[in-house]
C-alpha cells in the first residue's frame, strides 16, 4: 500500500512527539524516584523514627522507616502485623496516650505533640517525644495518624538529675535555715562585711538585709573586749597558712542582749594563694556557756569543760515517711544525710544503701518513747518535733542527741518527709548527771555526823559513774601513826586484806600521801603494781583529801574496764574530794573501822 507523503510526515511527527514526552516522563520519574531515595536515607540516617499507623484498635501499623532498629525492632515487624503501635508504649503511660490522641482526634486538631514512655524490643524503656499529624478523611474523622518519634530519654536523665540536685539543695538550704547555725560570707576587708547570710540569722534579731546593705558590719557586732583576739586568732591562721579558723566569743544581739557563739570559718584562697573571703558557720553556744559556768564555780577545774562539752555540728537529715506509721520505725529509710554523720561512726552510703535504717541506730530502752512523741506530734498536726534520746555509734558506743525535726506535709496534710537535724548533746548530759551527783551528796553529807554513813555515801556516788567499778577510801589514823583503808567496793577480800593498813613512813604510804592526785600505773611499787594485776585493775585514780594544809586521806577509785580514767571524770573526782573533806574532817575518829 502506497504511503501518502503528507501521512507519512505527520505520523513522523506524532513519533517525535511521543519519544520527546516519554523522555521528560521518564526523567521526571527518575528524578523523583533518587529524590524518594535520598530522603529515605536522611530519615533513617536521621534520630527521628517516622510512624503512619491507622486509627483502629491496636493502631496496627502501615508504615515505619527503617531506623526503628535504633529500638530494636525491624520493620518487618510492624508492617507484618505482629506488633502494633500501642504495643510499644509503656504500660503505665498507656492510658494518658490512647486519652491524648482520643481528644486532639475530636477537637479537629491537625498535630500536635506529647512524651511518653515506649519499650524497646529488648525490653528497655526509653522516653520519646512525638510530633503526631492527623490525616482525615472526607466526612472529618481521623483515619490515620502519622507520627515523628524522636528518643529523648537522655534529655529526661538529665531532667530528673537536675530535679534531684535541686531537690538536695533545697533540703540544705531548709536545713541549714532552720538550724541553730547561722552561715555566713564574709569578705576579706575591715570589720569582714557579709555578703551572704542564712535566714535564720533573725536569731540573733537582724535581717539578712541588715548585712548585705552593709548598714551592719559583722566585726561591730563581736564585743570589743573579744574582737582583738578573734582577729589576731584570724591572723595567725591565715600566716600559718591554714585553711580553717575555730573561735569562741561574744556577739550583740539587735536588741542588745549579749550572745556566745562559736564560729567555725573556712578560709578561702585563689590560685595565688591569696585570701579572698572567709566562709564561716556561727552557733550559738550561750546555753552550753552558763552550763561551763555552773560546772566552773562547782568543780573549780577548766579542765573537765574541755572533756565534758563537746563542740560538735549538727548532722542534717531528710527521712522518708513510711506506711503503717509508727509501726515500722525501725524501717525508717534516709533519703538524706550530711556528711558529717562521720562523727557517729557511719558514713553517707551507710544510710542511702540502705544499710543502716535511722530506727536501728536508737537505742532500744529509747525507742518506745521517740515513736510514741513523734507519732503523737504527726496525729496531733504539729509542724515540728523536738526530743532528746540515746543512739548507738558506729563503734557502738552510746550517745545523746537532741533531735530537732520539721514534719513535712502534702496539699492534704499528709506527711511526706520528716526534715531535721540531730546535735550530740552527750557532753551536756554528762555535765548535768555529775552535777547532780554532787548535789545530791552534798545534801545527803549534810544530813549526818556519822562518819561511817557519810563515806558509804560518797561511794555510792562516785560508783554512779559508768567507768569506775571499784573504789576505796584511806584516813590517816594519829594514835596508831598509821593509814587504814576505811570504806571499799568491788576489790576481792585478797586484795582489800594486802591493802587495808600500811604504816605512815612506809613507801606505799608516802606514795599515797603525794600533794597531787595519781592516775598512773607506774606510780606505784613493784608490790603494790602487783596486786593491781592481779586485781584486773587497769586504770586507777588517786585523789588526796587535803584539810587546813594536812592530808588526812585519800579517794582511791578503779577501773577494770578502761584503760585510762577520762579527763572529765578525773575533774569530777578531784571536785567530789575537794567537796567531802570539809564534811569528813571535823567527823574523823582515830580508830580501828574494822
Amino acid at each position: 500500500m502506497d504511503e501518502n507523503p503528507e501521512d507519512y510526515g505527520v505520523s513522523n511527527a506524532n513519533f517525535h512527539t511521543a519519544g520527546s514526552i516519554n523522555n521528560v516522563r521518564g526523567e521526571a520519574l527518575h528524578a523523583a524516584l533518587e529524590k524518594e531515595e535520598t530522603l529515605r536515607m536522611m530519615i533513617n540516617n536521621s534520630h527521628v523514627v517516622l510512624f503512619l499507623w491507622k486509627n483502629e484498635d491496636k493502631w496496627p501499623v502501615e508504615f515505619v522507616s527503617e531506623n526503628v532498629a535504633k529500638f530494636g525492632y525491624t520493620t518487618e515487624d510492624f508492617t507484618s502485623g505482629r506488633i502494633m503501635y500501642k504495643d510499644l508504649v509503656y504500660s503505665d503511660d498507656l492510658k494518658e496516650v490512647e486519652e491524648e490522641f482520643e481528644r486532639k482526634a475530636k477537637s479537629g486538631a491537625s498535630a500536635f505533640s506529647m512524651e511518653y514512655r515506649i519499650i524497646t524490643k529488648a525490653g528497655d524503656i526509653r522516653w520519646i517525644n512525638e510530633r503526631t499529624f492527623i490525616q482525615r478523611g472526607p466526612d472529618g474523622e481521623a483515619t490515620h495518624f502519622q507520627g515523628v518519634v524522636l528518643d529523648i530519654t537522655r534529655r529526661k536523665k538529665g531532667e530528673e538529675e537536675l530535679e534531684e540536685t535541686l531537690k538536695i539543695q533545697k533540703v540544705l538550704t531548709t536545713a541549714v535555715n532552720n538550724s541553730p547555725a547561722v552561715v555566713f560570707l564574709w569578705k576579706n576587708e575591715k570589720y569582714w562585711p557579709a555578703v551572704f547570710v542564712s535566714d535564720n540569722v533573725v536569731q540573733f534579731g537582724y535581717t539578712v538585709d541588715d548585712f548585705l546593705s552593709q548598714k551592719i558590719q559583722y566585726g561591730k557586732i563581736i564585743h570589743p573586749d573579744d574582737f582583738k583576739r578573734v582577729e589576731e586568732n584570724l591572723d595567725r591562721s591565715i600566716q600559718k597558712g591554714e585553711v580553717s579558723f575555730n573561735s569562741e566569743y561574744r556577739i550583740f544581739t539587735k536588741t542588745g542582749d549579749l550572745l556566745w557563739v562559736n564560729e567555725r570559718t573556712f578560709i578561702q584562697r585563689d590560685m595565688d594563694g591569696k585570701v579572698v573571703c572567709f566562709q564561716g558557720i556561727v552557733l550559738d553556744i550561750t546555753r552550753r556557756k552558763k552550763i561551763e559556768k555552773a560546772l566552773r564555780n562547782s568543780l573549780k577545774t577548766q579542765k573537765m569543760l574541755q572533756s565534758i562539752i563537746n563542740k560538735s555540728s549538727a548532722v542534717a537529715f531528710l527521712r522518708k515517711n513510711i506506711e503503717n506509721f509508727p509501726a515500722n520505725l525501725e524501717n525508717w529509710p534516709v533519703y538524706y544525710i550530711s556528711e558529717n554523720v562521720t562523727q557517729f561512726g557511719y558514713s553517707v552510703e551507710d544510710f542511702l544503701s540502705g544499710k543502716i535504717l535511722y530506727g536501728n541506730i536508737i537505742h532500744r530502752e529509747d525507742i518506745q518513747a521517740v515513736v510514741e512523741s513523734l507519732a503523737r506530734s504527726v496525729r496531733e498536726g504539729y509542724d515540728s518535733f523536738e526530743m532528746e534520746y540515746r543512739i548507738i555509734t558506729g563503734n557502738g558506743s552510746i550517745r545523746w542527741v537532741e533531735d530537732r525535726t520539721f514534719i513535712q506535709r502534702d496539699r492534704k496534710g499528709k506527711v511526706t518527709h520528716f526534715q531535721g537535724i540531730i546535735v550530740d548533746v552527750t557532753g551536756r548530759k554528762e555535765a548535768e548527771k555529775m552535777l547532780e551527783i554532787q548535789k545530791e551528796l552534798g545534801v545527803s553529807l549534810s544530813t549526818t555526823w556519822n562518819l561511817q554513813t557519810m563515806l558509804t555515801q560518797i561511794l555510792d556516788a562516785c560508783l554512779k559513774i559508768e567507768e569506775i567499778d571499784a573504789a576505796g577510801i584511806y584516813l590517816k589514823d594519829e594514835l596508831l601513826d598509821q593509814i587504814n583503808l576505811v570504806a571499799h567496793r568491788g576489790l576481792s577480800p585478797e586484795f582489800v586484806k594486802s591493802v587495808s593498813v600500811y604504816r605512815a613512813d612506809s613507801p606505799e604510804a608516802q606514795q599515797i600521801w603525794t600533794e597531787k592526785p595519781v592516775y598512773r600505773m607506774d606510780f606505784f611499787s613493784d608490790k603494790m603494781a602487783d596486786l593491781i594485776r592481779n586485781e584486773k585493775i587497769t586504770a586507777v585514780a588517786v585523789i588526796p583529801m587535803k584539810h587546813r594544809g594536812e592530808i588526812i586521806g585519800s579517794l582511791n577509785f578503779a577501773s577494770h574496764t578502761t584503760d585510762r580514767i577520762p579527763q572529765n571524770i578525773r575533774s569530777f573526782l578531784e571536785s567530789v574530794a575537794f567537796q567531802v573533806v570539809n564534811y569528813i574532817a571535823p567527823v574523823r575518829i582515830v580508830a580501828d573501822f574494822g
